[in-house]
């Protein structure tokens, strides 16, 4: 009864509405249902126009959704992305799974295994040169979160044959690390060339910090030796010479001796596929190294960037060639100063500093056969991508492949990149937002001072217009196996810096042509941006 009561006012004011806008009309009388409507209408309010259409639940973008993302060899990464999912799934309505498989895994598979996959950043040639996955869209490259990564991530790790084809989290280039307070008593700046890496080494190999004990045990816990006058441990740099570390090493080292700004060919010749690994730029990039190891461990081939890094904060070296993470929490103050060092400087806030990687002033012109001085405006320093890191890509055949880009933009975005990015030690800050919260991604024992100094240091090495790739080809692997025992050799002193070089240049010329000369010279051209 009510509801036809309801209708029947409605009826009647349409009724009394219209006669009321006619200009022929006249003067309407007064209705004897006027009260009774005046009442109707205050009791239950205006009725709801019958094309207006009543409110419901509100659906989220992308509900109904499920997207599948792999994360490759990183279970740090892999359980970042799960502690986030619950916050993905109330802000889109999209479910997501995560999966975790191995690098030897995603090279065999027909297909991407997932939507999206976090890989390493190697990985990317052979995922785009099987034709795997699918380009950035555009609207996402000219979009204010792509903005703020730093250049070279988005410019050249992400892309493949001149297209964008991944989105950057985050991928570190190595860095030296440096005891402050020691290069300030004397009287040293950090180095900006390798001429200057060798020359404060050789100082710092003399002006051991750590005094003479009085017994193996005096200065340190390790067992050093016996009688008196026993030092302990002290290393001017340490490097990172294990296994799968030393060729990479190698190639930081000889990336502004190598890349011209007017050559492409680096590593290979880009027209032959010739190795270019046994030339002037990498043997002498070599016999500095071998130098520098002379400085170093006793053992230089147990450290990788971790060990690296955990030996600098224990105050075993004055300098160090590593990147810094917060994915692995470095006990190094207790350390620090349990090896006899005052309390001063262990307290300094500027007892930890960080310098881009060294460069050169001189550089070998390939198309000229000779060493040229740089310009004046040509960049000293070459950084070398690709040591490590992470990129995110989208599959080719996903249907969801608009929810799956807009997933990895999300993951590393201004607000998620430090939660996600920052938990990883493959991985390094890669925004300019990063560097307003540089502490979250530089291990406890460095101060802020520092912290924000690394900050500036990454931003450096990321905005530099010349850039080597380490190799990002099929076979990777392999070649840097090659690499790695040309290290060995020649700081064992078992070959000569051209001998070793030489003996792994005719290795990755059998690797090339085992794995075919054609496609390997089409996926290096992609790698340095030629299609």
């Amino acid at each position: 009864m009510k509801s036809t009561y309801i209708h029947l006012a409605a009826g009647q004011l349409r009724q009394l509405a219209a006669e009321a806008a006619s200009p022929r009309s006249p003067a309407p009388r007064p209705s004897p249902l006027a009260p009774l409507l005046c009442l109707l209408l205050i009791l239950t309010g205006c009725p709801r126009p019958e094309s207006e259409p009543r409110p419901g639940p509100v659906r989220l973008p992308l509900e109904g959704v499920t997207l599948r993302l792999a994360v490759v060899d990183d279970p740090a990464l892999a359980a970042a992305v799960v502690q986030a999912r619950g916050e993905w799934n109330a802000q889109t309505g999209a479910e997501l799974e995560v999966t975790e498989i191995s690098e030897k895994e995603l090279e065999r598979a027909e297909t991407l295994p997932a939507d999206a996959v976090l890989c390493p950043s190697h990985t990317l040639g052979i995922l785009a040169e099987r034709d795997l996955i699918a380009p950035v869209p555009k609207n996402i490259i000219r979009g204010d979160q792509w903005n703020g990564i730093f250049d070279l991530p988005k410019l050249r790790e992400a892309a493949w044959g001149g297209r964008i084809v991944a989105v950057p989290f985050g991928s570190p280039v190595f860095c030296c690390y440096y005891r402050a307070d020691l290069l300030e008593k004397l009287g040293r700046r950090p180095p900006r060339t390798w001429n200057e890496y060798r020359e404060l080494a050789e100082l710092l190999a003399k002006n051991s910090p750590l005094p003479l004990g009085e017994g193996p045990e005096a200065n340190s816990p390790l067992p050093l030796g016996k009688g008196p006058g026993v030092r302990a441990p002290w290393s001017a740099t340490i490097e990172p010479l294990a296994p799968g570390w030393a060729g990479l090493t190698l190639l930081a080292r000889a990336a502004p001796y190598a890349k011209h700004r007017d050559n492409f060919s680096t590593l290979f010749n880009i027209e032959t596929m010739a190795p270019l690994i046994a030339g002037e730029p990498m043997v002498h990039a070599l016999e500095e190294l071998v130098a520098a190891a002379k400085l170093g461990p006793d053992d230089p081939f147990q450290f990788d960037p971790a060990k690296v890094r955990a030996a600098f904060q224990r105050g075993e070296c004055g300098m160090a060639i590593s990147w810094p993470t917060a994915a692995v929490e470095v006990k190094g103050l207790a350390a620090f100063e349990s090896r006899g060092l005052a309390a001063s400087a262990a307290s300094d806030s500027a007892r930890v500093g960080f310098a881009e990687l060294p460069g050169s002033r001189r550089v070998f012109n390939l198309s000229e056969n000779e060493w040229n001085k740089r310009a004046d405006d040509d960049d000293r320093r070459v950084p070398l991508l690709a040591v490590s890191g992470r990129l995110g890509v989208v599959g080719k055949g996903s249907p969801h492949r608009k929810a799956a880009f807009q997933l990895l933009l999300w993951l590393s975005d201004d607000r998620m990149s430090p939660q996600i990015s920052a938990l990883s030690p493959a991985t390094t800050m890669f925004r300019q937002s990063n560097l307003d919260v540089p502490g979250q991604w530089i291990e406890e024992t460095v101060l802020h001072a520092a912290a924000s100094q690394y900050g500036e240091a990454a931003l450096a090495a990321f905005s530099h217009e010349q850039w080597l790739g380490a190799l990002r080809i099929p076979g990777r692997a392999e070649y840097f196996a090659a690499l790695d025992e040309a290290v060995a050799a020649a700081v064992r002193g078992e070959k000569s810096a051209e001998e070793a070089l030489q003996q792994a240049a005719d290795r990755w010329r059998e690797i090339t042509n085992r794995l075919g000369l054609d496609r390997q010279k089409a996926a290096y051209r992609h790698s340095v941006g030629l299609e």
